[in-house]
């Protein structure tokens, strides 16, 4: 027993005991050793009156004192037995009941509801968004004082007969008990969104937050508190896709929906291993040649029991499980090594890529550049077959990993492209600086560009941002003429859609392969190009071929001056895709004359004012594609074709002009 636990009086009598105690210790002694203590014939006949007297005293205190430290040690323990009942049933950071008490107190309302169908309750099921952002952050400290305020405001918005209760992590319940009306809970719900509206206060630090929220109400078919959250969790997973902020109410489909998805999960962790994942090709075209630029591998799911899944059926379930590294894997091998069939199979002046859709958790892997590294080597592909396309949100994710993963990537040699750009909310100080090669627009811009002048401006956007960042520009979704015709005139560079070709399996792209026009023919291909450049509009295709011949076609990495100021002019150069400044001086951006963008010709004036020192710097803001014209070769066709030298004068007139 320690002093704290014993009151004053208890010290007290605790004393007067030691005392007792001594004087008994005397009396004793005195029996033993009675000559030491008195003298026979004093005042003191009869020693042991004293000490019977002084011993009963003795146990009558040492009785009392002990049977008020058995009752002092009964209390604690009941404290005790208590405090352990309450930290069973209650959440230890915010003291909220626990998910236990939750659903023992959802479980009496089961059983009310049985007995009496006029009762009503209802579950709100609650997931905080974009918590984990705010957590690593801010640090946990602060996430956990979050909590803390997010369940006390729970509380002061709804009735003091409701249960708020924290779940684990993020996620909040309500049991809101004995309702009148459903749309009670709709009110409800309301005034717990009101609360989310204003700002969370944390070390002085303002905060804002929203809630996900599913509601699932009371029915005769429920038979167990499991089964009502559940469902209420269901509601909340199909609010938190739907957007941030939003609540849905279960309805029946939701729970078959969920029992589908079970099985999507529990199937596809087989069927990477049973190589049930297919790879369909859609191409991606050059606008301006009506060349083939590469494909886009979209994966698809051969079920053995549902069919052919897309991959808005599966990819979701994947993300969610962490299955989704595993099935990019499988799609990277599958389409690298047709990648690899196809350049045993055809020409080798067959330019073309292959783009594959990679997630954000797959660009932050530690070892991405070594997997992707061993990847192109076990399938002996050069690094530019391969592109990697990621969506905007999926980079805003962790800005700092993905700009240094795709950094890494460049230098390997691997391009990249942001997909579905437009649709997210990536910063524009971020993109800038984003070492990726190509945009590519969302197909439900590009969808309705013949009915929605809003999106038309859009696109523009789009393309005229590329072009001033340097990047390339790809189409999603291109299905008519006037679409394409649009682009082309925005010098959008590729494009992919219906109009071209829908996506194929690698039989059907195999054949496309072989149908087009260019294959094995490298002057089919250059002929394609050169139609692409009005400087040979009108032109017979007998003119076209003699130009196709003496054309070479030439690579100029990013950053790279391609014409210098004092250079004398040997070359006309054709530009096939990328972006390129012309300058005067030493690249001084004050001296920035103009940005060109493919297709675009320049050294044309050399070819007017042969032997003449150029006039201005032309620079790579990208990787160029050229195709050079020797000048020399190409001063006979000026001369026996006059129409070919009218539309150079007409060219740099237009130049000139502008």
């Amino acid at each position: 027993m320690s002093w704290t636990s014993i009151d004053r009086r208890d010290w007290h009598l605790w004393l007067v005991a030691f005392l007792l105690i001594f004087v008994l210790g005397v009396g004793l002694l005195s029996f033993m050793f009675p000559a030491a203590f008195w003298e026979r014939g004093g005042l003191v006949q009869a020693p042991d009156r004293a000490f019977y007297g002084f011993s009963l005293l003795l146990i009558l205190t040492l009785t009392y004192l002990f049977q008020k430290e058995s009752k002092l040690r009964e209390l604690k323990r009941q404290q005790w037995e208590a405090r352990l009942v309450h930290n069973a049933f209650h959440d230890p950071l915010t003291d909220l009941p626990n998910r236990l008490l939750f659903l023992d107190r959802l479980g009496l309302c089961v059983s009310r509801a049985k007995r009496n169908p006029d009762y009503l309750f209802a579950v709100l099921y609650m997931d905080l968004d974009r918590f984990k952002m705010i957590n690593d952050s801010m640090g946990h400290a602060l996430g956990d004082q979050l909590l803390v305020e997010v369940g006390r405001r729970l509380q002061t918005s709804l009735r003091d007969t409701d249960t708020v209760s924290r779940l684990g992590g993020d996620e909040f319940a309500v049991l809101m008990d004995d309702i009148r009306h459903a749309s009670d809970v709709s009110r409800a719900v309301e005034r717990v969104r009101d609360q989310f509206l204003l700002p969370l206060n944390l070390a002085g630090r303002e905060v804002f937050t929203t809630a996900s929220i599913g509601v699932a109400l009371s029915s005769p078919g429920y038979h167990s508190a499991e089964e009502l959250l559940r469902d209420a969790d269901t509601a909340m997973y199909r609010a938190k896709a739907a957007g941030e902020g939003r609540h849905e109410v279960f309805d029946k489909s939701m729970h078959e929906q969920a029992v589908r998805l079970l099985k999507i999960e529990t199937d596809l962790r087989r069927a990477i291993d049973r190589k049930e994942l297919r790879l369909h090709y859609q191409p991606i075209m050059s606008l301006h040649t009506g060349l083939l630029a590469g494909f886009e591998a979209l994966v698809r799911w051969q079920h053995p029991d549902l069919g052919l899944l897309s991959p808005a059926e599966f990819i979701p379930v994947a993300e969610q499980s962490q299955l989704i590294i595993a099935v990019t894997q499988a799609v990277l091998h599958e389409a690298c090594s047709q990648a690899r069939t196809w350049r045993s199979q055809f020409p080798p002046d067959l330019r073309f890529s292959i783009s594959v859709n990679v997630p954000a958790k797959y660009l932050t892997k530690p070892d991405l550049v070594q997997e992707i590294s061993a990847l192109i080597a076990e399938y002996d592909l050069p690094p530019e077959y391969l592109r990697l396309e990621m969506t905007e949100s999926g980079i805003m994710e962790d800005p700092e990993s993905a700009s240094q993963a795709l950094a890494r990537l460049s230098e390997l040699g691997v391009k990249t492209y942001i997909d579905d750009f437009g649709t997210g909310y990536s910063s524009l100080g971020y993109l800038a600086n984003l070492p990726v090669h190509a945009l590519k627009i969302e197909r439900d811009f590009v969808s309705r560009l013949d009915v929605d002048e809003r999106n038309s401006m859009i696109v523009r956007s789009i393309v005229a941002l590329a072009h001033n960042l340097g990047l390339k520009v790809i189409a999603e979704g291109v299905e008519t003429p006037h679409q394409l015709d649009y682009l082309k005139a925005l010098k959008c560079q590729f494009g992919q859609g219906y109009l071209f070709s829908p996506a194929r399996d690698s039989e059907m792209a195999t054949k496309f392969l072989e149908e087009w026009s260019g294959i094995g023919d490298v002057n089919k291909v250059i002929l394609a190009n050169l139609r692409a450049f009005e400087l040979f509009q009108g032109l017979d295709e007998g003119l076209l071929g003699e130009v196709a011949k003496i054309c070479k076609e030439v690579t100029v990495p990013a950053g790279e001056v391609v014409i210098r100021q004092d250079q004398v002019g040997d070359t006309v150069y054709l530009m096939l895709e990328g972006s390129a400044a012309i300058y005067r001086g030493e690249g001084d951006p004050s001296h920035l004359l103009t940005v060109l963008q493919a297709p675009t010709v320049f050294g044309e004036m050399a070819i007017l004012n042969q032997g003449h020192l150029r006039s201005a710097n032309v620079k790579a803001l990208s990787d160029l594609r050229l195709l050079a014209i020797p000048i020399p070769q190409l001063d006979p066709l000026l001369r026996g074709f006059p129409r070919l030298r009218e539309n150079l004068q007409n060219l740099v007139a237009g130049r000139l002009l502008g």
